[in-house]
């Protein structure tokens, strides 16, 4: 009785797809290789490893031990190449990143599978948040990157904090397809609006916008969610301005987008703790990835 280590993948891809044929294609190999490979480690093993099936193949009781202590083997090789990192110079560690909903749809989560092949030493986190539970994760350690939002100035961060210049993204308004074509921003002064949770970006440019029109009309609803602001508008209960990043991927249907450089960007940075950040240590390292990933790949094609 024996086990070849070199055999162990034809059977743990059988295990895993469920099938000679899936395991062929994963394997990129023929089925009939896959089926001579299992049979040899059979032959070694002394036992039967699998039993086809009119529905796949399965693993007999002893092709599941033998299995196990495949995965079991993978998962102490890749513990060990992952202690070898850092004697090649890579960089290694946890890194934990807060952002809101639209950042983690179109950009961060995208840009897993690069980030992974780019820095295979760092174990990128990310959770979904919102600014004032970001900020105090990102206070107590607890996140190393906090994503924040902005209309159009940004500000100064606060003290013993550093923000990163991360995306610059239109704002464009949002009106039912039952409202007239909007040509100039004094037009913007015949809209009835729709009220935005108070403090947050969207708010700030909603007002930043409508202060020159002292007799602005509001709509009696009040949305926080990007959802439901497209779902008043193409309900017409009111117009808004979103930024681009949440209308692509969605429906329009009921809804007139107007692109209109007067009304402004979005600013979205990269918040960090000046207090143990190194320019060599993971954190930065994600964050010079992102930045630069994010100027080839447009979020605009990948929101939801």
């Amino acid at each position: 009785m024996d086990i070849v280590p070199r055999l162990l993948p034809f059977l743990l891809s059988v295990a895993r797809e469920g099938g000679i044929v899936a395991a062929a294609d994963i394997l990129m190999v023929s089925p009939s290789a896959v089926s001579q490979q299992i049979q040899k480690l059979e032959e070694e093993v002394g036992l039967k490893l699998v039993e086809r099936t009119t529905s796949g193949a399965i693993l007999t009781p002893a092709g599941t031990i033998v299995a196990e202590a495949g995965e079991r083997i993978n998962a102490d090789i890749a513990e060990a190449l992952k202690a070898l990192r850092p004697l090649t110079g890579q960089v290694t560690g946890t890194v934990t990143l807060g952002a809101f909903l639209t950042i983690c749809r179109s950009t961060l989560i995208p840009a897993l599978p690069d980030l992974e092949e780019a820095l295979p030493g760092i174990d990128l986190r990310i959770e979904e948040t919102e600014e004032t539970p970001g900020m105090a994760a990102l206070r107590t350690g607890r996140f190393d990157i906090l994503v924040i939002e902005r209309d159009e100035d940004p500000g100064l961060p606060p003290r013993g904090y550093t923000d990163i210049p991360f995306i610059d993204e239109p704002w464009v308004l949002v009106t039912p397809d039952s409202a007239p074509p909007i040509r100039s921003i004094e037009d913007l002064a015949d809209l009835t609006w729709l009220r935005v949770s108070p403090g947050s970006s969207g708010d700030h440019v909603m007002r930043r916008i409508t202060k020159a029109f002292p007799d602005t009309s509001w709509a009696p609803h009040l949305y926080t969610t990007y959802e439901a602001a497209r779902s008043l508008v193409r309900a017409r209960a009111g117009s808004t301005i979103l930024p681009a990043m949440a209308l692509a991927g969605a429906h329009r249907t009921g809804m007139r987008i107007t692109p209109l450089p007067s009304l402004g960007t979005r600013k979205i940075l990269l918040r960090h703790k000046n207090h143990g950040w190194s320019e060599g240590g993971g954190p930065a390292r994600v964050v010079s990835f992102l930045t630069e990933w994010q100027r080839h790949n447009s979020y605009a094609t990948q929101a939801d």
